[in-house]
């Protein structure tokens, strides 16, 4: 993510550590009172030890239209946002590097919360994000459409599922995505695991390492 003005909002400077909840709770209020004037309703935020798919994550378990009293039960067990400590934490060692890249991460997830919670739609990365991420980057935020820490995310991926439609690529941890169920998330087509020649899985990288262009069924 971009790195932070001189200058720029900064509510809790060189506190914000991975690991510590109690602190994302307070930057997601000092966040809430500054960009969405306090019209955020609370929200469970959590350090997930298992998320390697991307720095973080909204989770929804119905759709925003959903009224408060439907199952399965209060607003705030129905929605929650969560960081990836193992693609957080390390950056400890780096002087702010981590603080940068929480803020900038729990403020993408917020404007998510934001188009759940307040606009009813589901959360996408569509003008409504834009805008907001726009506004909010005016303060030195250093919001991106895509989380940064790509490569960390990439290191960390030993499955690889392509779409045979779109040839959009999909890299996860554990083997969590299950073609038979499972489309992909831009043109709704079927996905494809990459395999070596002996039927192994194996990481974009390896393929790229491998030199090979080709997927086996």
């Amino acid at each position: 993510m971009a790195r932070s003005r001189p200058g720029a909002w900064s509510p809790i400077p060189s506190t914000v550590k991975p690991g510590s909840t109690g602190q994302l709770q307070a930057l997601w209020r000092a966040l809430n009172a500054r960009f969405f004037r306090d019209t955020l309703p609370p929200i469970k935020i959590e350090w997930s030890p298992r998320l390697t798919s991307s720095v973080g994550m909204f989770v929804s378990r119905v759709g925003p239209t959903a009224r408060a009293f439907d199952p399965p039960g209060p607003l705030r067990d129905r929605r929650l946002i969560r960081l990836s400590l193992p693609l957080l934490h390390p950056l400890s060692a780096i002087p702010g590097q981590a603080e940068r890249e929480v803020i900038g991460t729990l403020a993408h997830e917020m404007i998510h919360q934001w188009q759940y919670d307040l606009l009813k739609r589901p959360p996408d990365h569509g003008p409504d994000f834009f805008r907001k991420m726009v506004a909010m980057n005016r303060e030195g935020l250093g919001i991106t459409i895509r989380h940064g820490l790509d490569e960390a995310v990439r290191t960390l991926a030993r499955y690889t599922w392509q779409c045979v439609r779109c040839g959009q690529v999909y890299e996860r941890q554990r083997r969590t995505i299950r073609p038979r169920v499972h489309h992909c998330g831009a043109c709704r087509g079927r996905l494809r695991e990459m395999l070596d020649r002996e039927g192994n899985s194996v990481s974009v990288g390896q393929l790229v390492q491998m030199k090979l262009s080709f997927l086996i069924p």
